[in-house]
């Protein structure tokens, strides 16, 4: 027995049903999470090491390259990259996507110790991360105004604590403003004259600020615990330590060094729209409601608004719950308009209440489906929300089969009701059944999708089964169940048409019967010609130059622009370069807000984020309210296109790269070469031949490498003979310059709850002569003060400054974006033949990677997806037909249907 048979029995129980679908649904579709990507956790582990003053070369030998060799050790690692820069080494792990990625951080966090001991022994232990999408912000809330970077980081400081303690947020991290240091800068000069040395000051230092325990006292029947407490209580506080006495009289702090309450050197600058700014970046916890979050950060925002002064604003900026009621506004939108095209369709054949009828598998269906969804925790994404629009035309096709036969039965055949919806459904059960399995057959492979891509994009397959099958349940119990109940019966007696004649169909129908008619008649010579169409269109579209790409070429949201100046170049010539691109942005209309960032990847980098007005606000030129001298455009990748052309014309001096903010899936730039080799000058060299052979070719813009070298190096070489006559060794000696440079934190000073560091440096006049710098004196074994120009010797040089390895081996990426109208695949096709011209030397090799690697994986993937998904629906064919010629000549049905995909391809120039 049907199940639909047993629901037309059992009306009260689908009745029930329905209320219960109708409230966990709307439960459901109110209370899922909400986020602009999928919650993934990619398979990436990345290990940063941090040794500050350290060239990227001694990087490369003293940090990277130990850690490679014990990391290199693991299993199911896909690749490992490394960059080695100043200061600094990461080393990023991919693993497979099979592989548990708690498990591989424990593996990770293993061979990191294991390498400890090769590592420098003042450097700090290497910190290593795993990244999941939930790391991306969903909003950065902006503090700006003309008030002074001290007092913007205080209230940021307020806010952020304020937005920790909102449910869902992972983490409110504060980005720019001014660091508060304590600093002790001594004079060279006068340590010499009082025969002292730096260890000596820091030392003082050390031992007068930390609280000792003194143990515990029984005194009578009580017991005291004793502690002699001191810490420095004010920086003013430290003038007065006592560092020696000589000759009766104390020697103090300040008689060699000034103590000043200042801040941290500035490494970043922060402005939004060309004011002054501290950000705070804030991201969520996975699976927690985004728009509730977001909401009640806007609340704590605009509370916290209403007590700043008049020149202090707080922004919200690069908001995704924006986007998110967007993409849950047009599914909406989507539903509507579904119910009323549906209605209007069905209500010009089967009449009004069978429309209601049919269009009620739509809210059924999608509620059912968002409360199966909810219970998989899988959350309203983008994907998610894509897929369900995706779904929403097959959600009735059920429902009509199912509708219609039913009331054919019922008024055709003169039925009782009761019995033509058992009998109606009975009747069409099966090919139902079969209709949708052949549907979720197509899906199925893409479950298997592999990569990252597969994690990102398998939502698709998952959602879009879901609805299926949730309507398929609709079809076969609501549905039968609803028209024994609400189907009209007829009152009048059917008329028999003429012979000849079918006064039920309508003209439309009529022209189609004799349009099939003379097919038939001719059914080889349409067979014929139908199949040339198809082999036409294949060949036109091959033809055309659309070719193919791996996401559509969408309007932007945001513009991002990274600017790279040479290295070398301070942060303050940097911060000129990104002030001159806001300068040129402030020509351009339907911009919202243009962020700007400097610093946050090395002094010579500077990234803008250019958020722009939404799509329906948009103006266009000529239109009213454009006449303020500002250039507009209503497509915003005609925006991206003017903005980078004037800006590459504009900024000379530092490499300029326009394009979209991310979306979706990391997958690199469009047009990505990787050369491997051992020699980083040699890899230079192709690199340079091949960016001078590839720049004139047409759709090449942004076109740049990673090799970054010049980076000027004043080397202090020890003599270590000497240094050794003396009992001293190079550590000593490298951590006395770096201190000097760089400053040594010597101590904490606690104000409040707030914690500050206490550093010794030599002030900035002296360490801006390299002459200062040598005359540092290093206390030897019995004390007595030893000149560093008297075991070492100064010369410039120029030397790398980063080098970046794949699985152990030196690489120069030479990469570019592509310009609007122009096809990827094309250009690169054109990028490999100019590279393939290029002799190599031995050992030295080219690979694509990036846009164009996870492409070609997609392809051969989506490739095996469609043979299995035809595999798949021609079993189910088979099993309904018990038959291979009918379910092969319905097969055919899907091979032609491609004459319309290519044709549609070609006529709305889409790739």
């Amino acid at each position: 027995m049907l199940i639909s048979n047993v629901s037309i029995t059992h009306k009260t129980t689908v009745l029930i049903l329905i209320v219960i679908i109708v409230i966990i649904g709307v439960n459901a579709y109110i209370t899922l999470p909400r986020e602009a990507a999928p919650d993934i956790t990619f398979p990436f582990i990345m290990v940063f090491s941090n040794y500050e003053g350290t060239s990227p070369s001694d990087m490369e030998s003293l940090v990277t390259r130990p850690l490679e060799r014990k990391l290199q050790t693991l299993s199911e690692v896909k690749e490992m990259t490394s960059t080695s820069m100043e200061g600094s080494s990461q080393i990023f792990l991919e693993f497979e996507t099979d592989v548990d990625t708690d498990t591989a951080l424990q593996q990770v966090r293993d061979k990191v110790d294991q390498a400890k001991p090769d590592l420098p022994s003042d450097m700090n232990d290497p910190i290593i991360n795993e990244f999941s999408s939930s790391d991306w912000p969903i909003m950065f809330v902006v503090i700006s105004g003309e008030v002074g970077l001290v007092q913007l980081k205080h209230i940021a400081e307020e806010l952020e604590e304020e937005i920790e303690g909102v449910s869902g947020v992972l983490e409110a991290e504060i980005v720019g403003g001014l660091e508060r240091e304590i600093r002790v800068e001594y004079n060279q000069d006068r340590l010499t004259a009082y025969g002292l040395v730096l260890s000596q000051v820091i030392q003082t230092v050390r031992n007068n600020n930390q609280n000792m325990p003194g143990g515990s006292l029984d005194i009578g029947e009580a017991r005291y615990v004793l502690k002699a407490p001191a810490e420095i209580s004010s920086p003013t506080e430290i003038d007065n330590l006592v560092i020696a006495v000589k000759d009766g009289k104390p020697i103090y702090i300040s008689d060699v060094a000034d103590i000043r309450d200042t801040y941290k050197d500035r490494d970043s600058y922060s402005r939004l729209n060309g004011v002054e700014s501290v950000s705070i970046r804030v991201t969520k916890r996975a699976g927690e409601h985004l728009l509730r979050i977001a909401e009640e950060i806007k609340q704590i925002v605009n509370r916290r608004e209403e007590t700043l002064p008049e020149q202090v604003a707080i922004t919200v900026t690069s908001d995704q719950s924006e986007e998110i009621y967007t993409m849950v506004a047009d599914l909406e939108n989507n539903i509507v308009t579904g119910l009323l095209l549906v209605l209007i369709v069905i209500f010009t054949s089967l009449g009004f209440r069978n429309a209601i009828l049919v269009a009620l598998a739509i809210p059924f269906s999608m509620l059912f489906s968002f409360f199966i969804i909810q219970s998989l925790g899988i959350t309203l994404n983008f994907v998610v929300l894509f897929s369900l629009i995706l779904a929403l035309g097959m959600l009735v096709d059920n429902a009509i089969v199912i509708v219609e036969n039913i009331y054919r039965h019922h008024t055709t055949e003169r039925k009782p009701l009761i019995r033509a919806a058992m009998e109606g459904t009975s009747e069409v059960a099966w090919p139902v059944i079969a209709s949708t399995a052949t549907t979720v057959a197509a899906f199925i492979p893409l479950l298997f999708w592999p990569g990252i891509m597969g994690e990102f994009m398998g939502y698709l397959p998952k959602t879009v089964i879901i609805a299926l099958l949730a309507s398929l349940f609709v079809a076969m119990v609501i549905t039968p169940t609803l028209s024994s109940i609400f189907i009209k019966a007829s009152t009048r007696p059917p008329k028999k048409p003429k012979k000849g004649k079918s006064k039920q169909f309508g003209p439309i129908v009529r022209t189609y019967r004799r349009l099939l008619s003379f097919s038939l008649q001719y059914r080889l010579l349409f067979l014929f010609l139908f199949f040339s169409v198809l082999v036409l269109m294949i060949y036109a579209f091959t033809q055309s130059g659309l070719g193919v790409e791996m996401f559509p070429d969408t309007e932007p949201r945001r513009i991002t622009v990274k600017l790279q100046a040479p290295e070398g170049t301070n942060i303050q010539q940097t911060n000129n370069f990104a002030s001159k691109a806001e300068t040129i942005l402030k020509k351009y209309g339907n911009i919202r807000y243009v962020t700007t960032m400097v610093g946050n990847d090395g002094p010579n980098s500077a990234e803008i984020v250019v958020d722009m007005v939404d799509r329906e606000l948009r103006k266009g030129p000529q239109e009213p309210g454009t006449d303020d001298g500002k250039i507009y455009f209503k497509n915003s990748n005609d925006t991206l296109e003017a903005v980078r052309q004037d800006l590459v014309a504009s900024i000379v001096g530092a490499e300029v790269n326009v394009d979209k903010a991310e979306e979706g899936p990391p997958v690199g730039a469009p047009i990505n070469v990787e050369i491997h080799g051992d020699e980083y000058e040699i890899l230079a060299q192709i690199a340079e031949e091949l960016k001078t052979n590839i720049q004139d070719l047409p759709g090449i813009v942004d076109l740049q490498d990673d090799y970054e070298a010049g980076l000027p190096e004043i080397q202090i070489d020890i003599d270590k003979e000497r240094a050794a006559l003396l009992d001293l060794d190079a550590a000593t000696i490298g951590f006395l310059i770096k201190g000097a440079v760089n400053g040594i934190e010597i101590g904490k000073y606690h104000e409040g709850e707030d914690e500050y560091d206490i550093v010794a440096r030599l002030p900035e006049e002296q360490r801006e002569n390299i002459q200062n710098i040598m005359r540092i004196r290093i206390p030897d074994p019995t004390g007595d003060p030893i000149p560093l120009s008297s075991v070492a010797t100064i010369s410039t040089t120029s030397g790398l400054s980063a080098i970046k390895h794949i699985d152990q081996r030196r690489v120069v990426t030479v990469s570019s974006n592509v310009a609007k109208g122009f096809n990827a695949q094309r250009v690169l096709g054109e990028v490999r033949k100019i590279a393939n011209s290029i002799q190599l030397p031995v050992g030295y090799v080219f690979q694509y990677t990036g846009e164009n690697e996870e492409m070609q994986k997609s392809q051969a993937f989506m490739s095996k997806a469609f043979v299995i998904a035809v595999l798949l629906i021609a079993f189910v064919l088979v099993t309904q037909f018990d038959s291979i010629l009918t379910p092969f000549i319905i097969m055919t049905s899907v091979i032609l249907s491609f004459i319309g995909v290519f044709l549609g391809l070609i006529m709305t120039q889409k790739p």
